[in-house]
């Protein structure tokens, strides 16, 4: 009697199927394409250019939706990146966060980040965590990705909110996602306190929404220098409505913020204003705290 007459017919199913599982497993990967084909794409080629940011570390943690951007969000279509996926990693695709870019800043984005060899050479890092990926269709189908540690990370969200920095809401969805993975550059902007004056002014409840607190602030600066840019406001016991994201480094995490001033400076002297509203008061009143922050970091 032959080997294979020994086993049942079951048996040699199960024993088939573990055999073609064990063949797929070890078939080849999809090629990626060098970094460098995407920085000769045009413009009009990278209109169909999509981005994604995905965790692929430890689990033991709740999970994070993946950032998914593009030129177009008719475009945005996270499962053209699946068969690209390395077999010893684990993607967490449960959720997905969206925004839409400009062709220039795609191209920005390109650029900023292509001068970072660590990010570029398509490796994965020792202890990588966060995959960045690029997938274009544009021509026939070429996709790039590394896998980046927390150093390669934190040099990667920077040219990437450099390169997003007019784009209100793909930096706030940015900055979301790489505080989550703790790779957002980690030093803060300073406290200015002690070289301004705040002055909040008929900050009352507003009678259309009961929950909401609406006056102004004024900012003056009391030093004998000027402040630079960018200036901004955090506030701690509610939220910010129309806030430009929240803070990271700046403790307690969590804040909302907002820029009160984007660039250039604020000479000695001089001030700003702004209306601002308030939510979700902690004390059920408007007495929130309010700090100001300058220059070069992140909140």
């Amino acid at each position: 009697m032959s080997a294979v007459a020994r086993f049942s017919r079951p048996a040699l199913l199960l024993i088939s199927l573990v055999a073609a599982s064990c063949f797929a497993a070890r078939a080849p990967a999809q090629t990626f394409s060098p970094y460098s084909d995407f920085q000769a794409m045009t413009l009009s080629q990278l209109a169909t250019l999509q981005v994604k940011l995905t965790y692929v570390g430890d689990y033991s943690n709740a999970t994070l939706s993946s950032v998914l951007l593009g030129a177009s969000a008719n475009n945005l279509d996270h499962t053209l990146f699946v068969p690209y996926r390395r077999a010893d990693q684990t993607y967490d695709d449960a959720g997905f966060l969206k925004f839409t870019a400009t062709v220039q800043e795609l191209k920005a984005l390109i650029d900023d980040v292509g001068t970072l060899p660590g990010v570029t050479d398509g490796d994965v890092d020792p202890n990588g965590s966060v995959s960045f990926s690029m997938l274009n269709t544009s021509g026939g189908t070429k996709v790039f990705e590394a896998i980046v540690d927390s150093a390669n990370g934190e040099t990667l969200f920077r040219q990437i909110l450099a390169a997003l920095s007019n784009n209100a809401p793909g930096t706030r969805t940015i900055r979301m996602f790489a505080c989550g993975v703790w790779m957002l550059p980690r030093t803060p902007p300073a406290n200015i306190q002690n070289q301004i004056q705040l002055v909040k002014s008929g900050l009352r409840a507003d009678r259309r929404a009961p929950t909401q607190y609406v006056g102004k602030v004024k900012i003056t600066n009391t030093s004998g220098s000027t402040i630079p840019a960018p200036i901004i406001l955090v506030v701690r016991g509610g939220d910010l409505v129309g806030s430009d994201g929240e803070t990271c480094n700046i403790r307690p995490p969590g804040a909302s913020f907002l820029t009160l001033l984007s660039s250039g400076g604020l000479a000695p002297g001089a001030s700003i204003e702004k209306t601002i509203r308030i939510a979700n008061a902690s004390d059920g009143k408007a007495g929130s705290a309010l700090d100001v922050y300058a220059g070069a970091g992140t909140p």
